[in-house]
């Protein structure tokens, strides 16, 4: 019976930052990180577009080969395809993610944790004692780790949080169906990304266009299943995609689920951790999650040394894991989804005016700020919405 001081179970951003950083923190320990898929990476699930602040947190992105385009621009587009260019965007990155999350996972293997592929976590237990028992098949074998913490980063199907006891349920509302084409041979700006918004065209969520390459691009959309009329994500996306780029050549195809709720109330337990989507630490307004994984990551890794080290990972000590992520982004989290609950109310004739409104404002002055001012001032009744969400 392997006997391990950390074991992550899953090997996106979140599982391979945290094996990363509690290696760094503790080298003396144990860690080994788990990945189910025979390879790092893949499939991709994402529209793989990061900030460029927060993914320098852990990568210098110039030059690097798990990067597929820098971003300068942002355009919003309204349901009638007008297009708005918003003023300072700031930079942002379109990600390879198969070289991207290989790269984190060869950066925590550098740091001295075990990575194992194709070795998916199929139960978990507490046997009397303060370990967990954790049942991995791997290569046809069953194998049982005892691990003195576990961190669950096995995204938003987790199974670590569920044999935890930890409540990650998600609202029905909450949850996007998504669905993504690799197109070649279409036209757009190369240097921004594109995001339109529209209950005719992505009922409840927004469709993207993200560039991966002149004329090469990660098209999708999400959607809000209560709020179809009846059509899948990908039948709202083949709609829209034979609209929008009816000469496009399909080279990749994927569909996911996207949580756009808040953090569950609880991401802890005696021994173990929960981050990334597992823990729904997803920005709620935008879907965003890779930067947000990479930071809860690092979170829990730090977290799961420090209560080993001090013999101690009972629930309360690792408590202070769930604040310090509350502290960082939850909160904000909180604020952003009462934002997304609001801007529901806007239906695709608004968002026509709104667009025209915006490009009647000079270039240099159409900033996301004054997009949400306008929106203010012809919907008013967002106003105590918007009060709670900027103080």
């Amino acid at each position: 019976m392997p006997d391990v001081d950390v074991l992550v179970v899953g090997a996106g951003p979140a599982g391979a930052v945290a094996a990363w950083q509690a290696k760094l923190a503790a080298p003396e320990l144990d860690v080994v990180l788990l990945e189910r898929d025979r390879a790092v990476g893949a499939p991709v699930r994402c529209a793989e577009g990061v900030g460029d602040a927060g993914l320098r947190e852990f990568a210098n992105p110039d030059g690097a080969d798990w990067v597929s385009r820098r971003i300068t621009d942002v355009i919003f587009e309204a349901p009638d395809d007008t297009q708005v260019i918003l003023a300072n965007s700031g930079r942002g990155w379109i990600l390879d993610r198969t070289r991207f999350d290989a790269f984190l996972a060869a950066e925590a293997a550098r740091a001295g944790a075990q990575v194992l592929v194709g070795a998916e976590a199929t139960a978990m237990s507490r046997n009397g004692d303060e370990r967990w028992y954790v049942r991995v098949k791997e290569r046809g074998r069953d194998d049982v780790y005892r691990a003195r913490v576990v961190i669950g980063t096995d995204g938003v199907e987790t199974m670590v949080g569920r044999w935890a006891g930890l409540d990650t349920r998600v609202p029905a509302r909450d949850m996007e169906s998504c669905a993504q084409y690799v197109l070649q041979g279409i036209d757009f700006n190369p240097d921004a990304i594109y995001l339109q918004f529209s209950n005719a065209i992505a009922p409840g969520g927004y469709a993207w266009v993200f560039p991966k390459g002149v004329g090469v691009a990660n098209v999708g959309l999400g959607v809000v299943a209560l709020k179809s009329d009846g059509r899948n994500a990908r039948q709202y996306l083949d709609d829209w995609v034979t609209r929008r780029f009816p000469g496009g050549s399909r080279t990749g195809y994927t569909v996911g689920g996207v949580i756009v709720h808040t953090t569950i109330t609880k991401t802890y337990g005696d021994g173990v951790l929960v981050a990334g989507d597992a823990g729904h630490m997803i920005n709620p307004l935008s879907g965003g999650g890779i930067t947000n994984a990479m930071k809860a990551g690092r979170l829990a890794g730090c977290h799961a040394a420090a209560a080993i080290r001090a013999r101690d990972t009972s629930e309360r000590r690792l408590s202070a894991y769930h604040n310090a992520w509350m502290e960082l982004l939850g909160e904000d989290h909180l604020k952003y989804y009462r934002l997304k609950q609001a801007l529901e109310h806007m239906d695709d004739a608004f968002l026509n005016s709104l667009a025209r409104t915006m490009n009647s404002i000079a270039p240099s002055k159409r900033t996301l700020g004054r997009v949400l001012t306008h929106a203010l001032i012809r919907h008013p009744q967002l106003i105590p919405v918007a009060a709670r969400f900027f103080v």
